[in-house]
Formats: C-alpha cells, structure tokens, sequence
C-alpha cells in the first residue's frame, strides 16, 4: 500500500508543478493557429517580403515564448524562419527528422491537399535547446506555405486533467467510469485524462479541496451534503466546490447468510462496511443509524468479507455500486441479497430501487426483485478563479466531454452511463460556470413534464403499486425528487 501511495503522488506532484505561470511559458495550440493568421494578415496587406523580413527578424507579434512562424515555398526551399535564419534559402525538400519523416514534403501535402492541417515531427526547441516532439499547423499562401509548431513535451502537464474516484478492491463504479472518461475523451497530447485510485466518496471531497493535482473527484450526492452540512455546523461555509453534473445511481447490496432474512437480525452483528473511508462504509452508517439498526463495524474488502461469511465470522457485508456489480454477480452458495426497503426516515438523499433478476441472473428468480435503495453520485471540481490555467483545464474537459454524452451511452462503456443526464440540477450546489454554459447554449433541460409523468406511470405498473389517486399524487412528488433523470430506466421492465 506505501509503494501505490508513493507512485500516485509522484504521478500528481508532476500534474501540479504546471502552475499558471509555468503554463504561461509555452505556447498552446489555439495560439500557434493564431500566429498562423497573423502571418497570412500582413501576408495579404503588405505583400511576401514585407512579411518574410518581419518573420526572420523576429518581431514581436511573431516571436512568443517557443512560438515562431516558419515559411516555405511549394518546392521545399525556406523563406523565412523565426528561429533558425540560417535556414533561410536552403533548399529541405529531402530533408529528414530523427523519426525518419520528410516533414517539408508532409507540410507541402497538407498544403496542396486540404490546405491546412498538423503535422508532427522532431525539431529543435529553442527554450531548451533539445530536438523534441512538435507538432505545426500548416496553412497554405499563395505559392508558400506558413507554419507555427508546439512542442509536445509542454502541452503535456498542460492538457492533461487529473480525476480521482474510487478503490479495485470495492468494485467501484466510479473507477470504471473515470477510465471510461480517459479511454473517450483522451486525445494525444490535446487532452489527456488521468484516473487517479481514491479511498472513497469522503475522501475524494477533501482531495479535490486540497489535493495538489486533483482538477475533478466523483463522490455520492448524500456525503457532498453531509459535508456542507457539517461543516456549517462548525461554523465553515464556503463555495470551494462546484459541481460538473450529476451522474448515476450507486445501489445497496446487502449480502447475508442464508440464517439473516431481515434487518432486524443485523442487531449486534459483525457486518462488513468495505474499507475504512469508503464511499460505502459512509454511507451505510448513515442508513443504520436513521433505521436505528446498531451493527458491529467491521471493515475489509469484499473478497475477505465473503470469505469470513463462508466461515460464519460475520453476518453480511455491504457493497455501495451501481448495478450490476461485478463482484455481485455471482455469490458463494449459503449467501443472499437482503431487503433493505426505503423509510421515510431516510430523507431525501435516499432513494427506492430493487435489484432485479435482469441485474443478477444468477442469484435473483426469474421475474422478481429485491428492494433496496440507492444514492446519487456526482462528478465535481475545485471552484478555480477564472483566467487561471486549472480553471482552463476543468473547461477544457466540459467542452470535450458535454458534446460526446451519447458515445458514453454505446458499449463497451459502463451501463450507468445510461443514466446520465448533464442537465439535471444538484439543489443547493453550483455548477462549474462553462458547465452551465454550454447546457444553455445547447439548450439542455431536464426531463419534459409529460415524460416525466409517463415514466412515473411505467414505474407504478411496474411494480405493482395502487392506483389511488391521492397514493398517487404522493407517490409522484417523491418520484419527481430523486428520479430527475431523462433517460433513466424505472426499476422495473419497460
């Protein structure tokens, strides 16, 4: 455990020696584009050698940290340079770069072909004074082409987003939507995502609060609560975290042996609540506690857990994850799920649901269901100021993450991707401000009424529930509190 701890913060305490100042040093991609249309402008205005003089003499609009512009004719011969004037006049056609590739012939294909485009290679970086990766965009003019490149090497602590979520040894659902997250979103050196193991939901609040290097966190909804909460108590109210969007349902499993039929056998028994800080261990105290259930805590993954229940040492362990559960889809013989059935006491971070013989084949009957409940979880971030380079990192992912919700949606990613609706609002918190952007600009909206009611009405038939009108109205009120998703499945069949 001490040499994972090691790796993991050396791997963030890279991430997080890329300050604002240090990510000010280098130019980005938008900006190597923008130095490109500024070469062309005076191109257009004041003529060709106008513009190669003021190119090779280095003046300031073309001269930015390691940004320089690059110009050749369509024969390969260089007519200006930003960086190495010696070039100018020589002819690099057949030049090639330690990978072996002809770079000015590839620039002159993309600009002959479509014009414009990236091409990567190997070059010198003047800050460094070392042959590096570097990657130009090339635009085509008139009979020469213009190109200023970025050096791979800065872009990469630059681009690259840091999320903590959950534990292997849980099972944890989060985990596999981080990486789920790193496998879509990432793009080279443009965007990379980095999933970083957590203990848990707790935890994961006060590393995005405080861990250098940690830009976003995934967390259940009642612990984000609880958290404000208690620290209101104490006297501490701030607005360090904002929220990105909800995400999905994490469900109870509540496994017993075969002797244990209902909650009230948990009194005074050893029951397993995962490991120490998880996401799950908090939780199920909160839920023991409201139902007024007093266990013997013990704590441990849940693979030990099932192998002590075989030996009669404890009487259930209990599993926070949304369904199905890998580890849940097949139990050791004499093991069960419990009922853990929704009170009103558990409040509003609660919610009813059932783990049904579509989830578990193998241990739940053809056509029935276990109830039990389920808690929201939440992707949220550091309320960084604008104009800093982690605020401009968190917005970098919205805008790569927001317009590809539905290829989540698609195998092999996670089902619970299913579940996701960007637009759903987390009462009481504030959303990441180019999160609730782009929703505007894209006109996201919650569910419509009508929707809403028709999956409310599938809900009742499904299982089986009275029709009373009064029921009814009551029932729907609870429903529009915790099932505020869009595309969201009912427990039951559709």
């Amino acid at each position: 455990m001490f040499r994972i701890a090691v790796c993991v913060s050396t791997i963030i305490a890279l991430i997080a020696s890329t300050s604002p100042v240090r990510a000010a040093e280098f130019g980005t991609r938008d900006e190597a584009v923008a130095m490109v249309q500024r070469v062309q402008r005076m191109f257009e205005t004041k003529g060709a050698e106008a513009t190669f003089r003021a190119v090779t003499a280095k003046v300031r609009e073309f001269n930015d940290r390691d940004l320089y512009p690059f110009i050749y004719n369509l024969n390969g011969v260089n007519v200006a340079h930003g960086a190495k004037p010696e070039l100018v006049g020589k002819d690099l056609v057949d030049f090639r770069d330690q990978n072996g590739g002809f770079l000015i012939r590839e620039m002159i294909d993309v600009a002959n072909g479509p014009g414009n485009g990236w091409v990567d290679y190997r070059w010198t970086n003047p800050k460094t004074n070392a042959v590096e990766d570097k990657s130009a965009y090339i635009e085509k003019m008139g009979q020469y082409f213009v190109g200023v490149g970025i050096y791979s090497s800065d872009q990469i602590n630059d681009n690259t987003v840091a999320i903590i979520s959950g534990s292997p040894n849980s099972d944890d659902t989060s985990l596999q939507i981080a990486y789920d997250l790193a496998a879509v979103l990432g793009d080279g050196d443009n965007l990379r995502i980095l999933p970083v193991v957590g203990i848990g939901g707790p935890r994961n609040i006060r590393d995005v609060r405080a861990l250098k290097g940690i830009d976003l966190g995934i967390t259940q909804t009642n612990i984000l609560n609880n958290f404000r909460g208690s620290n209101r108590q104490l006297g501490s109210d701030d607005n360090r975290i904002v929220y990105i969007t909800k995400l999905f349902l994490e469900e109870m499993h509540l496994i017993a042996r075969s002797d244990i039929t209902s909650l009230q056998q948990l009194q005074g028994v050893k029951v397993n609540l995962d490991e120490k800080g998880s996401g799950t261990s908090y939780t199920v105290r909160d839920v023991f506690k409201r139902l007024n259930i007093k266990i013997e805590e013990v704590r441990m993954t849940q693979a030990e857990a099932f192998v002590k229940l075989a030996r009669g040492e404890i009487g259930a362990t209990v599993l926070m994850a949304g369904k199905p559960a890998k580890l849940m889809k097949s139990l050791p013989p004499g093991l069960h799920f419990l009922p853990v059935p929704y009170s009103a006491s558990m409040g509003e971070d609660y919610f009813p649901t059932r783990l049904t013989s579509e989830d578990y084949p193998e241990i739940v009957p053809a056509g029935q269901g276990v109830d039990t409940i389920a808690v929201g979880t939440v992707l949220i971030a550091y309320n960084w100021p604008k104009n800093t380079d982690r605020y401009r990192r968190v917005e970098k992912f919205v805008n790569a993450f927001f317009p590809r919700i539905g290829d989540f949606r698609e195998p092999p990613r996670h089902v619970k991707w299913r579940e996701v609706n960007l637009a759903a609002k987390l009462s009481g918190w504030t959303r990441f401000e180019p999160a609730e952007t782009w929703l505007s600009t894209n006109n996201g909206s919650q569910a419509s009424p009508l929707k809403q009611q028709a999956q409310f009405e599938t809900f009742l038939s499904s299982r089986g529930l009275p029709r009373d009108d009064q029921q009814r109205r009551s029932l729907y009120e609870d429903f529009l509190k915790w099932y505020a998703r869009e595309k969201v499945r009912p427990t039951g069949p559709d």
